[in-house]
């Protein structure tokens, strides 16, 4: 029965997500887990919204902002794409010092988010193919600050 009511949420979800989001939107969040994962507008919607989650819940409150946040994937040896969201956050530190971070989301099961060198490395792969979106900077803020 559980696996019934999922199935409909999930298909309902699908039914009504019939365009992009606009940012600040008062549409409610669907949790990460419960994203239907289908099309280039969904897998970018579950990246936003893991990549917000995320921030939200391992970095302090302070300001923080975004830049150059985009869409691309990796096809892997077997043809798979393995779609990610990559871009910089600014931090400021407790002595005031600020500095543009890297930061790349995954979407594995469901996602994984990697900090700094390891995220640069990640996005700056010769491989990457990035998606035809622009600049997810502001859709990104508007997620985190809607779960602020």
């Amino acid at each position: 029965m559980r696996y019934l009511a999922i199935s409909f949420g999930l298909i309902l979800l699908a039914a009504c997500n019939t365009g992009p989001r606009q940012p600040g939107n008062s549409q409610t969040e669907t949790p990460v887990s419960e994203l239907n994962i289908t099309s280039i507008d969904s897998i970018q919607q579950f990246l936003l919204i893991a990549a917000a989650t995320d921030f939200h819940n391992h970095i302090p409150p302070d300001p923080l902002r975004f830049r150059d946040v985009r869409l691309g994937h990796l096809t892997g040896s077997n043809g798979e794409k393995r779609y990610i969201l990559c871009g910089q956050f600014l931090h400021t530190e407790e002595k005031g010092k600020s500095e543009w971070t890297s930061f790349v989301t995954i979407k594995t099961d469901p996602y994984e988010q990697w900090l700094g060198n390891q995220a640069a490395a990640f996005c700056n792969d010769q491989s990457v193919i990035w998606e035809n979106v622009s600049d997810l900077s502001s859709l990104l803020q508007s997620r985190l600050d809607a779960l602020r």
